[in-house]
C-alpha cells in the first residue's frame, strides 16, 4: 500500500464520512438524545438542564452534552426552540469549548474511553474548518484515552472508529491504516468475543449479544465498509463476505415481528424501546450491499424486506434455536457451562434472572410481548420452570454465571428442529425439550423435581391479552394460539391488568407506571417435586374449533433418560437421548444410540444429529427398520463447531 494510496484513501473516507455525519447517518453510540426542546445554551457553553457531576453508570447526564453537540455541528439543531444565541456552528464551538474545559468523568470506564471520544471525534470533524489548532489538539488528547488494551468485541470496534477519527484529524495515514487492518480483523468467527462460527455473536464472555453489542457491531462494520469501498483501506472479500453472513445468516434469524428476541440482548433488553433497533438492520444490508462484497442482491432484497427467513437455524455456540415459519416465528434460549447467563450490569438486567432458562417465545402479530417487560412476573417467561417463591430473585453476574449443566443442545435440519437441556438452576432440576414441525411445536419436560417450599411453575406463556380464553377438554385457546395436552392436566390461568415500571427491571429507564393486559399460563407442580413431567402441543393459528379434532403427534418417550415424538404426517421422528439407550418405534423398529445425541429420523436426511454436550468424537447409532439392521457411525464435529448438526446417508447406504 503506497503513501499515495494511503492519502487518496484517508481523503475519501473522511469527505464520506463528514457527509455521512452531516446526513445525520452517523450511528448512535449510548443513550439516544432527550426529546423535545432544548433550553437555551449558557453563555459558558452548558445546558442549564444538564448535571455536569452526573455519576449514573448506564445513562451519564454529562453525555447528553455531547449528543445535543453532535446535532449542533451538523448544522441542524432538530428545530428545537431555544437553542441559543448564534448560528448553529457558533453554538457548536462554544459548547465544545465548554467540554473541553469540564472534561466530565464517568464513573464508568466506556464512556470515557469509547463513548466520548467517539462523539467527541464526529464533532471535531464536522467543526474541523472552524477549529482553532489548540482546539484540535485538545479533541484530539481526548480521543488518545482510547486503546487497544483489554479491547474485545464490540469494544475493539468501538476503538478502532475512534482511531479512525483521530488518524484522521491527526493526518495519521498509517496509524488509519492500522484501525482498518484491526476491523478487518475482526471479521473473523472465533472461539472468543465477537462474531461466532455459527453466525451469533458473544459479549461479555460466552452470551448471547446478538441483539446488543452485535447489533451495533453488524451496522457500524457495514458503514465502515461502505465508508472504504473502492479504496486502498477496503475490507477483503472474505472479510465483506463474513459479514454479509453475519447479517443474513445470523442477526436475520433472531428478529421476529421486527423486534429482536430478548433472550438475545443481555441487559440491554431492559432498555424501553431498545428491541425495536432491529429496523437498522435495513441501513446496515444497503450499506454492505454498496461496498461490492458477495451476496448483494441478498441484502438489497433483506433492506427492502423481500427476504424473511423460513424454516430452522441452529445457534450451537449460543444453546439457542431460531424458528420461522410464514405466519409465526419462535425461538429457544438453552444454557449449558458452556454459555453465559444473561447479565446484570450498571442496575440494568435486574430480573433477567431466568433469560436462559429454556425460554419460549412464540410471535404471530408481534404484540404479544414487547409491551410487557415492565409488568410481568419475570418468574413467569415463557417456557421456563421455576421456582415460584416471593423473595427478590437473584441477579447474574456479568459475564461470570453460567449455566449448572454440560447438556443443552440445538438441531436442524433446515426445516425442522429440536432443542433440548439439562435444567439445573437455583435448586430445581428438570429433562427439557422442544420439538418443531411445520404448523406446531411439542414441549415436553421430565424429571422435574427441587424447588423447596415454594411451588415449582411450568410457563406455557404470558402474554398480552387478547380476547377470551376458551378452555377445552384437554386444551386451551387463546388470540389464534392452541395448546393441546396429551392427557388431562390442570393449567392455572391468571389475566387482567397489571401495572409497574420500566425502573424496576433497569434503575436507569422511566419510572412513569405502565399498565398492560395480561395473560399467564403454567402447570402447578407444587413445592418439592419428585419426577414432575409435562407434554403439550402448541399450535399456532388454529380454531378452537379444529383444536378438538386429533393431532398428527404421539409421544413416544418422556423420562429423565429419553424424550422423543412422532409425527405421522410427516414421518417424521425426534427424539433426545440425555444417556445412551434404545427408543422403540411403532411396528417393531427402534434406535439406539451409544452416546447423549439429539436425533432425528426422516425428513430432508434419513438420519440427523447433534452432540447436546458439544463433544466431538463419533456416534455409533443402530437402525432396526422392517426388520433389517442398519449401522451408522456419525464423526461428530469439535472445536468451533462442536455441536452443530450433522446428517447421514440413507440407511441402505449404511455399513449392515
Amino acid at each position: 500500500m503506497t503513501g499515495a494510496g494511503l492519502a487518496e484513501a484517508a481523503a475519501t473516507v473522511r469527505a464520506r464520512l463528514v457527509s455521512a455525519l452531516r446526513a445525520g447517518q452517523g450511528t448512535r453510540t449510548g443513550p439516544p438524545a432527550s426529546q423535545g426542546a432544548w433550553p437555551a445554551l449558557d453563555a459558558d457553553g452548558t445546558w442549564p438542564d444538564l448535571d455536569y457531576a452526573g455519576r449514573d453508570l448506564a445513562v451519564w447526564t454529562p453525555f447528553e452534552h455531547l449528543t445535543r453537540l453532535v446535532e449542533l455541528a451538523r448544522g441542524t439543531p432538530g428545530g428545537r426552540a431555544g437553542a441559543g444565541a448564534g448560528d448553529g456552528a457558533e453554538q457548536a464551538v462554544r459548547a465544545l469549548d465548554a467540554w473541553l474545559r469540564l472534561d466530565p468523568i464517568c464513573p464508568n470506564w466506556w464512556y470515557n474511553q469509547l463513548g466520548v471520544p467517539r462523539l467527541l471525534g464526529d464533532v471535531a470533524l464536522l467543526l474541523e474548518p472552524r477549529l482553532t489548532a489548540v482546539q484540535r489538539d485538545q479533541a484530539i488528547r481526548v480521543l488518545e484515552r482510547a486503546t487497544w488494551e483489554r479491547m474485545t468485541g464490540q469494544n475493539l470496534l468501538w476503538a478502532a472508529q475512534v482511531a479512525i477519527r483521530r488518524c484522521l484529524l491527526a493526518g495519521d495515514p498509517d496509524g488509519l491504516a492500522d484501525a482498518y487492518r484491526r476491523v478487518q480483523g475482526l471479521a473473523v468467527p472465533g472461539p472468543g468475543e465477537g462474531i461466532q462460527a455459527d453466525g451469533s455473536f458473544h459479549q461479555h464472555g460466552a452470551q448471547l449479544y446478538s441483539g446488543g453489542y452485535g447489533h451495533v457491531f453488524a451496522v457500524e462494520t457495514a458503514a465502515l465498509a461502505a465508508l472504504s469501498a473502492g479504496t486502498a483501506l477496503a475490507l477483503s472479500g472474505r472479510a465483506l463476505a463474513v459479514l454479509a453472513g453475519y447479517l443474513l445468516d445470523g442477526q436475520r434469524w433472531m428478529v421476529h415481528a421486527g423486534r429482536y428476541d430478548i433472550t438475545c440482548m443481555g441487559r440491554e433488553s431492559s432498555r424501553e424501546g431498545n428491541a425495536a433497533q432491529a429496523r437498522e438492520l435495513a441501513a446496515a444490508a444497503r450499506a454492505l450491499a454498496s461496498a461490492g462484497g458477495p451476496r448483494a442482491d441478498e441484502l438489497r432484497a433483506f433492506a427492502g424486506g423481500a427476504l424473511p427467513p423460513q424454516g430452522t437455524r441452529a445457534f450451537w455456540r449460543s444453546d439457542y434455536l431460531a424458528v420461522h415459519r410464514p405466519t409465526w416465528s419462535a425461538a429457544v434460549k438453552l444454557s449449558s457451562t458452556r454459555t453465559a447467563l444473561s447479565e446484570c450490569c450498571n442496575d440494568e438486567g435486574l430480573r433477567g434472572r431466568h433469560l436462559c432458562d429454556g425460554v419460549c417465545h412464540l410471535w404471530r402479530g408481534g404484540d404479544e410481548y414487547h409491551e410487557l417487560w415492565p409488568v410481568q412476573d419475570w418468574r413467569h417467561i415463557p417456557g421456563t420452570t421455576a421456582a415460584y417463591g416471593a423473595d427478590p430473585l437473584p441477579t447474574n453476574v456479568l459475564g461470570a454465571d453460567t449455566g449448572d449443566s454440560p447438556f443443552a443442545g440445538v438441531l436442524s435440519d433446515g426445516e425442522y428442529g429440536v432443542a433440548a437441556m439439562h435444567l439445573k438452576h437455583d435448586g430445581v432440576e428438570a429433562r427439557k425439550a422442544w420439538f418443531f414441525f411445520v404448523e406446531e411445536f411439542v414441549a415436553l419436560g421430565a424429571g422435574i423435581s427441587g424447588g423447596g417450599d415454594v411451588p415449582v411453575h411450568t410457563t406455557l406463556d404470558q402474554t398480552a391479552l387478547v380476547g377470551e380464553v376458551r378452555c377445552l377438554p384437554a386444551a386451551l385457546h387463546h388470540n389464534g394460539v392452541g395448546y393441546r395436552f396429551f392427557e388431562p392436566v390442570p393449567v392455572t390461568v391468571r389475566a387482567g391488568t397489571r401495572s409497574g415500571r420500566w425502573t424496576d427491571i433497569n434503575r436507569s429507564q422511566s419510572g412513569r407506571l405502565v399498565s398492560a393486559d395480561v395473560l399467564e399460563l403454567w402447570l402447578d407442580h407444587g413445592p418439592r417435586p419428585a419426577a414432575a413431567t409435562y407434554a403439550y402441543v402448541t399450535i399456532p393459528g388454529i380454531s378452537p374449533e379444529r383444536l378438538r379434532e386429533p393431532g398428527q403427534v404421539t409421544v413416544l418417550a418422556n423420562t429423565p433418560d429419553l424424550q422423543a415424538v412422532r409425527h405421522a404426517g410427516l414421518g417424521l421422528v425426534q427424539a433426545v437421548f440425555h444417556q445412551p439407550g434404545t427408543l422403540e418405534l411403532p411396528g417393531g423398529d427402534g434406535v439406539t444410540v451409544d452416546r447423549p445425541l439429539l436425533l432425528q429420523l426422516g425428513g430432508a436426511s434419513a438420519v440427523t444429529a447433534a452432540c447436546p454436550l458439544a463433544a466431538g468424537g463419533t456416534a455409533a447409532i443402530g437402525l432396526r427398520r422392517d426388520g433389517a439392521e442398519h449401522r451408522l457411525r456419525l464423526r461428530l464435529p469439535d472445536g468451533p463447531e462442536a455441536g452443530a448438526t450433522v446428517t447421514a446417508s440413507p440407511p441402505g447406504d449404511a455399513e449392515r
